[in-house]
């Protein structure tokens, strides 16, 4: 699900300007080859940005030579155009009309790039909690009598999940999370960092650090698991009471 998001992202911020750019540019009678410069990552969504903000061209029907929308007679031949009997009303018009129009356009890009972020953020929100490193770490927490006991039955679990999970198709993988949990003494840190092989999850630290930014840890990961656990100077180790 993530990667389909991370896609769509993508396609969104690479894709989206230049196909919108090149209508809006045929459109105001400009030449759409600008958009080759999307051949440098981000750029074609400041050349949609300057196409955007660029007032449209007309086309003499005389000489067939593009003119300033707003001439009212053509700069090349002097040929009267359609605009020269138009009146100042209706030129104002047709201004605050364009002026409409490119602010509806940029806010639409605009929303549809917030909604991928967020899309983004979710999906990689949501990854990491329901990943198996996240749950197994809280079935260590809740069944840590004295973790437990530090944080109270009633503890939550707070704020966002960070940190890097990789899981390949060939069975391999990382993890590496961090999240906070409330209890009755404040905020604690668990910290989890395993690696997936032939489709198993190893785990070499499950860390309960009783306050953030401190020594005072507890390791969660009984003898059963644990892989060369080496714990923080001052941090006091469990592993022996499983």
């Amino acid at each position: 699900m993530s990667s389909l998001v991370i896609l769509l992202f993508v396609l969104t911020i690479l894709i989206v300007p230049i196909v919108a750019g090149v209508i809006i540019a045929k459109k105001k009678n400009r030449s759409p080859h600008w958009f080759w410069l999307s051949v440098i990552p981000g750029m074609g969504f400041w050349v949609f940005v300057v196409m955007l903000f660029l007032p449209p061209l007309a086309v003499c029907e005389n000489c067939k030579q593009k003119i300033p929308a707003d001439a009212k007679i053509c700069p090349f031949c002097e040929t009267k155009t359609a605009r020269y009997e138009r009146t100042a009303e209706e030129i104002m018009a047709d201004k605050k009309k364009r002026k409409k129009t490119i602010l509806l356009s940029a806010f639409a890009l605009v929303a549809i790039v917030f909604v991928m972020c967020f899309a983004l953020i979710n999906s990689v929100f949501l990854s990491l909690k329901t990943c198996e490193p996240y749950k197994h770490s809280i079935e260590l927490l809740e069944s840590n009598e004295e973790v437990m006991e530090y944080l109270g039955e009633n503890y939550s679990k707070k704020g966002v999940i960070s940190g890097s999970l990789k899981s390949n198709t060939n069975g391999t993988g990382s993890a590496e999370i961090t999240y906070k949990v409330r209890g009755k003494n404040g905020d604690s840190v668990v910290y989890v960092s395993a690696e997936k092989e032939n489709g198993v999850w190893i785990y070499k630290k499950v860390i309960f650090y009783k306050k953030p930014n401190s020594t005072d840890a507890i390791n969660l990961l009984p003898e059963s698991e644990e892989k060369m656990i080496a714990l923080p100077d001052g941090a006091e180790s469990i592993a022996s009471a499983f």
